[in-house]
């Protein structure tokens, strides 16, 4: 751990802020079990993701030495690069309410001295080279590999150290199935009980957009009294997460780029539009408002696009547009959509299901079936008790609704350093 304290005290990090980890195929560090190491920072990407997605432009990149470059005066802490980001680089700091990161001792460099990490290690293990690196595919067990050039060179395990002999006759032999079981899971960096914020703001956008929508086409009461207030405050929801809540306007500004700028962007012409339109009832200003409120959806669903799933469906049950399409059909009274769109959420649901079970994933039983009664309760109704029951539709929905978005940020995950070497470990143990 030199390396990490070399760079803590170089740029002087808070406690608990290293940007610097060392990842470790032997956690409990057991003599029986093999053990390597990989130290890691930021590995300033060619192709860097944090860049790409950082809706503020809060990174750039230093045209002399490629290093990728965090700037803290522009940064909203949204945490989003830390989802993007492969290699667990950007760091968010909860004191100061922005993302850090390894900068590569910029200074150092430029003055021709090596990054403290490399001066710090005392056994050779990490070394600076300003060469080119050739441009090939990483394929390393443990570490993650997504195509955008990682400017870092590996040296694989040497054969006669992989699996190093560690003389211990007092030492409890341990297999790497029973190592599995004793070690705690990676934690994950998307978690629902810190998400349930964002759970309501989909949907509710997703509502608004189909309630404008229908009042356009069937003329559904809506009035700027109603629109404006719930607009602003599904947008007042959105911004709760931020670390920097003043610098929310910079979230549009890579609006080239990050999907999470289109969706803020989006969203943002859809209200304004909106508002204008019920207030002067200009057609072009209602044209204008559910086209950025359609593509406002779809951005919302892009925005995820950084997950790692298990199930690796390209389309969920729980996709904002198709909600908000449902939501449409019902209050328009379009039957055969409405119908359509609930079985598409049902086989996708039910398909999910079933790859989760091969996976040996341990169901939610209760959740589920309130999911699936959700979806098969207002389908029958809207066709044959509707006139009677109609008020029961829009709840029993909204309620498998919000399940199946509750379900979609539990079973997201972001790939890492460490989850790669669990899942490492894991596929040793068969």
């Amino acid at each position: 751990m030199a390396c990490v304290a070399g760079c803590s005290i170089e740029n002087g990090t808070s406690a608990g802020m290293n940007w610097r980890t060392v990842n470790t195929f032997n956690n409990i560090r057991h003599p029986e079990l093999p053990v390597f190491h990989f130290s890691l920072a930021c590995n300033h990407c060619s192709d860097a993701l944090c860049m790409t997605n950082c809706p503020s432009l809060a990174y750039t990149r230093d045209k002399e030495t490629g290093v990728i470059i965090h700037h803290a005066e522009a940064c909203i802490g949204c945490k989003y690069c830390t989802w993007a980001c492969p290699y667990d680089a950007p760091k968010f700091n909860a004191t100061s309410g922005i993302i850090e990161k390894c900068n590569f001792c910029l200074e150092r460099i430029n003055d021709e001295i090596a990054p403290a990490c490399v001066s710090a290690c005392p056994v050779g293990a990490l070394e600076y080279e300003s060469d080119d690196l050739p441009d090939e595919n990483l394929v390393i067990p443990g570490f993650v590999n997504k195509g955008i050039r990682p400017s870092i060179r590996i040296v694989p395990i040497r054969e006669e150290n992989k699996t190093p002999k560690i003389m211990n006759t007092d030492s409890v032999e341990l297999s790497i199935e029973e190592s599995i079981q004793v070690q705690a899971l990676p934690k994950s960096k998307v978690e629902l009980a810190k998400e349930w914020i964002l759970v309501f703001f989909t949907l509710s956008a997703a509502i608004l957009v189909a309630w404008f929508g229908s009042h356009l086409a069937k003329g559904i009461p809506l009035n700027i009294f109603w629109f404006l207030p719930l607009g602003l405050i599904s947008l007042i929801l959105s911004s709760v997460h931020l670390g920097k809540k003043l610098r929310a306007w910079r979230s549009i500004l890579n609006i080239r780029r990050s999907w999470l700028s289109r969706e803020i962007l989006f969203y943002s012409v859809f209200l304004g539009s909106g508002s204008l339109y019920l207030i002067t009832g200009n057609p072009i200003l209602g044209y204008i408002s559910i086209i950025s409120g359609f593509f406002a959806l779809v951005s919302i669903d892009m925005v995820y696009h950084v997950f790692d799933r298990r199930d690796k469906i390209p389309l969920h049950s729980a996709m904002i547009w198709s909600s908000g399409f449902l939501i449409f059909a019902y209050l328009t009274g379009v039957p055969s959509l409405f119908g359509f769109i609930i079985l598409l959420k049902t086989g996708l649901y039910i398909y999910r299901k079933i790859i989760y079970i091969k996976l040996h994933t341990k169901l939610l039983i209760v959740p589920t079936i309130i999911r699936i009664i959700s979806l098969m309760v207002p389908l029958v109704l809207i066709f044959y008790l509707f006139e009677l029951l109609w008020w029961v539709i829009p709840v029993v929905f909204m309620v498998g609704e919000i399940i199946d978005r509750s379900e979609f940020y539990h079973e997201a995950e972001v790939n890492t350093p460490e989850l790669a070497l669990h899942e490492l470990h894991k596929k040793s143990a068969k």
